[in-house]
């Protein structure tokens, strides 16, 4: 709409004069995003990103709202996790979640994960906000009604599973990651097919692609071919079709473990320290069929 604002001046219950002048614009919270699988009723784990130019000093309040269908745990069984936040006193689940903060916050990115369980369907609302509240619940920076990802009909996954040969600084390490199918993945169903899955790596890790990709448990891809590892944007790729025009074949129900080799930071961790698993329409994987997120783990963590 319209971003004026007017003046009326009145005197003697008359209207004596007006005028309008153009309104400021309202910087709203950058980067932030939700991220995770569009499993219909299901659980799930959702990973919360957002950069803020605000600082809070001696704590505050955090708060992720979303359509009441979508009901949140702050669960660590259930995938929650306080990553690069600070120290959190208490987590509500009761509307969304709320965080409350025992420790300042400087500007800079973060993110955190939680439980969720998805609806069956996408509301027809399906928007999301990121608020951040300072001591007195004074809000000091937000993200309003932003769109999240849709629940996708015949997508039933479980959460991501990921497993590390080592966290000890500089190694290398062996990376699983188990996508885990509860029902198969039908390309003659409402999923559609899916033609290629992509794991996107977080920053500060160096892939290391002369070593390829591992399919431990036999997820149905070409005979050759059929990984692609991507140096400079941490990405690696999965193809279960040669070309667009194939139709590929059905992946049955059950855990398919991928491996890869990758060098872990010197000194410390990314600030977003999630692992992204998309599923793709397309053999390029610009079609994102859905997301799934898990939190990573950290330098001298027990692998």
């Amino acid at each position: 709409g319209l971003n004026t604002w007017l003046v009326e001046a009145i005197a003697g219950g008359k209207s004596v004069g007006w005028g309008e002048a153009a309104g400021f614009q309202i910087t709203q919270m950058d980067q932030a995003r939700v991220i995770f699988g569009g499993t219909p009723a299901m659980r799930a784990h959702v990973a919360v990103i957002f950069r803020t130019t605000q600082g809070l000093f001696g704590g505050g309040v955090l708060q992720l709202s979303s359509p009441e269908v979508f009901k949140f745990s702050c669960r660590e069984t259930e995938g929650f996790s306080s990553l690069s936040l600070p120290t959190v006193q208490n987590c509500d689940d009761t509307d969304g979640i709320l965080l409350v903060l025992n420790d300042t916050m400087a500007p800079g990115e973060y993110c955190f994960t939680a439980g969720v369980t998805n609806p069956a369907f996408t509301p027809a609302e399906n928007t999301f906000s990121i608020i951040l509240m300072d001591g007195n619940r004074k809000v000091v920076d937000a993200k309003m009604k932003f769109e999240g990802p849709r629940i996708v009909q015949g997508l039933y996954l479980r959460p991501l599973i990921l497993a590390f040969s080592s966290t000890m600084p500089l190694d290398q390490a062996e990376i699983q990651v188990t996508l885990w199918v509860q029902a198969d993945l039908d390309p003659l169903s409402a999923l559609g097919p899916v033609r290629a899955l992509q794991i996107a790596i977080p920053e500060r890790y160096t892939l290391i692609t002369r070593l390829g990709v591992q399919n431990l448990d036999g997820l149905p891809t070409p005979e050759s071919g059929w990984n692609q590892l991507y140096y400079a944007e941490r990405l690696v790729r999965v193809s279960f079709v040669r070309s667009l025009s194939e139709v590929p074949r059905a992946i049955p129900a059950g855990q398919y473990r991928l491996s890869f080799q990758v060098r872990l930071p010197e000194f410390w961790m990314p600030n977003v320290n999630i692992w992204l698993l998309s599923l793709c329409g397309d053999l390029s994987c610009t079609n994102l069929i859905s997301t799934l997120a898990v939190r990573g783990f950290y330098l001298n963590d027990p692998a």
